[in-house]
């Protein structure tokens, strides 16, 4: 394959010009030397060739020195080694080295790059697999960030179509845990009286599902989120007890923020950002949905009140009404052109 580097390293002058010049460069190889082996490795590590042609007796380190250097380094470049001295023990050593070729000299050019073919086929055929062991791992990581994303788009269908509170927590704790392999969740809301926040919905780590519940207050985590209204990741401490990496992330609505929604990482794991992402979308559903909750009941509070009225009270009842319909068509037609936006 032509364009691709070698690095041609021989004590000889004449050796060294002949193999560049002669042999290998007509043939479309990128060619660079050395005449050392000390000055080899330091070519072979900074330039990072494609294959290393090396004599076998140089000066300050002889072409076995170089090799065993190479893989001290981890460095995997494919080596020929030639030699005027036709040893069996060195040749035996530099295949125990890892050499793709021993070559004699003096040699045919045929031979010579016949032996260049082989080592290079190999090499590329590695590297190839290696390609292409990356991209299925690059595929399959595509793959399962589409799935989660289809995921969340119809969990956010579900929470935004939701005119129940209760139920809309539940469901927003279940789509935080389902999405970023947590082992527990928890909602927070900012009680409109106090201004602080209370827990609402819960699912532990033994707990079937969530459950919604009315406790004031929060831990240090949710608390830090509240304050600086930004996704946070860190370790979570509760009760006195220890727990993994916990992450949680504000809900915020034109008003400012409502709560914070929060999971905890399960033993041994911890959270990407691509689970903050996929939280800070959930989150922006969640936050929209419990909105709509709040105006739905207080429009059901209002017909409540107006419907046994006479008179205007009666249209006004029947006014509200029209609202609240509408407004459940706007969520349900919100709900139905949901999209997931790209992470930029």
């Amino acid at each position: 394959m032509s364009g691709e580097k070698i690095l041609v390293i021989d004590d000889r002058r004449e050796n060294l010009l002949f193999l560049a010049d002669s042999v290998l460069r007509p043939e479309g190889y990128k060619v660079i030397t050395a005449m050392d082996g000390k000055e080899g490795l330091d070519k072979a590590l900074a330039e990072k060739p494609d294959l290393v042609i090396t004599d076998l007796k140089m000066p300050r380190m002889s072409g076995l020195e170089l090799m065993a250097a190479l893989r001290r380094a981890d460095n995997e470049t494919p080596v020929i080694l030639t030699t005027f001295y036709g040893s069996e023990q060195a040749a035996i050593q530099a295949f125990r080295l890892g050499a793709k070729d021993y070559i004699i000299k003096p040699y045919e050019v045929k031979d010579m790059l016949d032996s260049v073919e082989r080592a290079l086929t190999e090499h590329r055929l590695r590297r190839e697999s290696q390609d292409l062991e990356t991209g299925v791992k690059v595929s399959r990581h595509l793959e399962e960030r589409v799935r989660q994303l289809h995921s969340l788009c119809g969990i956010g269908r579900a929470i935004l179509a939701a005119h129940d509170q209760d139920e809309t927590m539940r469901v927003t704790v279940e789509a935080a845990i389902h999405l970023t392999g947590a082992t527990s969740g928890q909602l927070f809301l900012v009680n409109s009286e106090s201004r602080s926040l209370e827990l609402r919905a819960v699912r532990g780590p033994s707990d079937s599902r969530a459950r919604c519940v009315r406790q004031p207050g929060a831990d240090r985590l949710a608390l830090e989120v509240a304050q600086t209204g930004k996704p946070l990741l860190s370790e979570r401490d509760s009760d006195g007890r220890q727990r993994g990496p916990g992450l949680a992330v504000p809900l915020r609505t034109g008003e400012g923020l409502i709560g914070v929604l929060a999971v905890d990482a399960r033993r041994g794991r911890t959270f990407s950002d691509n689970d903050r992402y996929l939280m800070g979308l959930l989150a922006g559903f969640a936050a929209v949905a419990v909105m709509n909750c709040y105006t739905i009941r207080s429009l059901q509070e209002q017909i409540a009140e107006l419907s046994g009225q006479p008179g205007e009270g009666a249209r006004e009842a029947e006014q509200l009404s029209a609202e609240l319909q509408k407004l459940a068509v706007a969520a349900r037609g919100l709900a139905s052109k949901l999209h997931v936006p790209d992470e930029g």
